[in-house]
């Protein structure tokens, strides 16, 4: 079963198809898969680098993610909070948006 991601799931957290493509076309040295159902262990921890070094967080130990992309689809923010108090909605949020590009082919 695939995660979808609709309008009113959207606004709720703040996002828009619009936001979203205009983040991911900003995205400069990025290399991960566009969609993030993709991703292996290995491209989460990517990511995780990536997002803490462009919003200057403090450092995610990469335990608490050892998990694929399809994992990551159904972690709950409160679930990102717990793992990381300090940036945890960030995250959720960077992951929705690139989540959401793939879903509606946002490019």
């Amino acid at each position: 079963m695939a995660v979808q991601l609709s309008e009113p799931l959207l606004a709720e957290y703040g996002l828009s198809t619009e936001w979203c493509r205009d983040a991911l076309r900003n995205e400069i040295g990025d290399r991960l898969p566009k969609d993030p159902r993709q991703w292996t262990r290995e491209d989460v921890i990517q990511w995780l680098k990536l997002v803490t070094t462009q919003h200057g967080l403090p450092e995610v130990p990469v335990a608490r993610f050892l998990m694929n992309g399809k994992a990551l689809c159904l972690m709950s923010p409160h679930m990102f909070l717990t793992r990381v108090p300090l940036g945890g909605k960030l995250l959720y949020k960077d992951f929705q948006l690139r989540l959401c590009a793939a879903l509606y082919s946002i490019s």
